[in-house]
């Protein structure tokens, strides 16, 4: 089996069974860990041969655990079980880590990164916008002859599962007072969270024009550093206060959403008729979760490629399924 075979995502459909495999690049992971290793072990025995076999001795059945529990997880697979009602992760492809019922599952939406490429991902109806659990390999485009066939083959038959066993859909709350927008003659208009931004472009302005007087940080630095610090932080100024200014409309009258900004970033307006969905990108900072950006996504007629409208950086699911179905209601 080539290396794309590995890295992409595999599956197999039974009469009341899917099971995915979405972990094969564990496989090929672990033979490059495995060459660095035997890399590693042989500098050592070249640099200290006389130390070598007692080192080794001590670090051999490590790397060896090490190595077969990474190769492991290549086997780690998702089962949708049509006759129990449940989805199981099974890791290493033994031991259960996760089992839900179909009925505490949302459905499968697509988890985007910020710095390129999505994958598929299961969310329970707990958690619709967080982490989720992985049922693909990640991809660079929505082409990838494996991405193609995974949502044809793969996706419309767990939701055909969800389907069968979910019960009777909850009426929706009827929005009367939006916590997102403000109303004025059939057009909302997104509030604007402005006390940071306010405060940020302040301190920018502030430390650029403090640069610029004698009493200057950095008035022994050369040229090139205090350019810097007078330029830097009054760009970063107008970048808040561009965004200050920035504001989303949705015109029920002439049924048109609309963003624009003084600078003219970002700008963007589209009829009703042409959005699409509504797109997820989970943010995280240093490896940890910072927030879950909205976006609305729009297909013009004829166009190629879709274009995307941020909305608003969200922490919680409560707050992005409240922010959603206000859209919604207005858009309706």
């Amino acid at each position: 089996m080539s290396i794309k075979e590995l890295m992409k995502t595999r599956w197999t459909v039974e009469s009341d069974r899917i099971t995915i495999y979405p972990y094969g690049w564990y496989f090929v992971v672990s033979v490059i860990l495995a060459v660095l290793l035997i890399g590693f072990t042989i500098a050592v025995y070249i640099m200290e041969p006389y130390s070598f076999a007692h080192t080794m001795t001590i670090l051999t059945p490590f790397f060896v655990a090490f190595l077969a529990l990474f190769f492991a997880n290549g086997y780690t697979h998702i089962v949708f079980d049509n006759t129990s009602f449940t989805m199981t992760k099974k890791w290493l492809g033994i031991i259960p880590v996760v089992t839900k019922s179909f009925d505490q599952l949302h459905g499968i939406n697509v988890m985007r990164q910020s710095t390129g490429g999505f994958n598929f991902r299961m969310y329970p109806k707990d958690n619709k916008f967080g982490k989720g659990i992985a049922l693909s390999s990640y991809y660079t485009k929505d082409s990838h002859p494996n991405c193609v066939a995974f949502t044809s083959e793969v996706i419309p038959l767990i939701h055909k599962y969800l389907d069968m066993s979910s019960p009777l859909t909850e009426q929706k709350e009827i929005i009367t007072e939006y916590q997102y927008f403000t109303e004025s003659n059939g057009i909302y208009t997104y509030k604007q969270r402005r006390v940071g931004m306010i405060i940020f472009a302040i301190a920018c302005l502030a430390l650029g024009i403090h640069e610029m007087t004698p009493y200057a940080y950095f008035q022994d630095k050369n040229d090139l550093v205090r350019f810097l610090f007078i330029v830097g932080p009054l760009l970063f100024a107008l970048i808040f206060l561009n965004a200050m200014f920035m504001t989303i409309t949705f015109d029920t009258k002439n049924r048109m959403v609309e963003k624009k900004s003084p600078a003219r970033l970002g700008n963007l307006k589209m009829p009703f008729e042409y959005f699409q969905n509504f797109h997820m990108i989970r943010k995280t900072t240093n490896g940890a979760y910072s927030g879950t950006e909205v976006h609305m996504i729009f297909h013009e007629p004829g166009a190629k490629n879709t274009k995307s409208m941020m909305i608003r950086q969200v922490q919680n699911t409560r707050k992005i399924d409240r922010l959603i179905d206000e859209i919604k209601s207005i858009m309706r």
